[in-house]
């Protein structure tokens, strides 16, 4: 028995109320709800009003209110969401932290040649440092005023957030501390892997925003 469109749109109020709202992955929880109602309805041949409430019971633990160290305490969303987010994240931090890694050592061979022209490897890495500063704080704005929301928007804005905790004062260490040498080595180098994280961080904010109107446009198709 298939749904009509006043029984999918009760569904899919209910999984807002519930706080799934990233259209990415309410249409496909949506449409394994819809089934399941579907099968419950044929098979002990009873109305929508008995089976939806029954199908949601079984759900229910899965939209329970949840938060994860990495997004932040104070953000919660249905458990089944917050996994799916945590799955797409932690694949990015480990390329991310990798990469750092790897810049890192780079800078460490060459630490010889970087010490002297230290003052211009900061000057260039200030511009480029606020060029992809000024790029996240627009993309922030634009995913921000989108009439929907997808899990992708919801990592950048995540990471867009992150981002601004630390930027100021690396431009600060960058433009007057290490000009001064007055940190030590071990420090400088750690200044250096933060660098090469904001970067590839910021490579990957590009991702999740191309990715966030990508679900939105197919969506919009579908």
């Amino acid at each position: 028995m298939k749904l009509d469109k006043n029984q999918i749109h009760i569904i899919e109020t209910v999984l807002e109320k519930l706080g799934v709202v990233y259209v990415d992955y309410k249409y496909e929880i949506l449409d394994h709800i819809a089934t399941e109602v579907e099968e419950k309805m044929i098979i002990h041949t009873i109305t929508f009003e008995e089976a939806f409430p029954e199908v949601l019971k079984k759900w229910q633990s899965k939209f329970k209110k949840s938060s994860s160290v990495l997004f932040g305490y104070f953000w919660e969303m249905p458990e089944i969401l917050l996994n799916k987010c945590i799955k797409i994240y932690r694949k990015k931090l480990l390329l991310v932290f990798t990469g750092a890694m790897v810049l890192t050592s780079g800078f460490l061979l060459f630490s010889s040649f970087l010490r002297n022209h230290l003052a211009n490897f900061f000057s260039i890495a200030t511009i480029l440092y606020s060029v992809a500063f000024l790029l996240s704080v627009i993309g922030y704005v634009k995913i921000r005023l989108s009439k929907r929301k997808t899990s992708y928007g919801f990592l950048y804005k995540q990471q867009f957030m992150a981002s601004v905790l630390v930027t100021f004062q690396q431009l600060y260490f960058m433009n007057t501390g290490f000009e001064r040498n007055n940190f030590s080595p071990l420090f400088s180098y750690f200044m250096i892997f933060i660098l090469s994280l904001y970067f590839l961080l910021s490579v990957y904010s590009f991702i999740f925003y191309k990715a966030h109107f990508q679900e939105l446009k197919r969506m919009q198709y579908s």
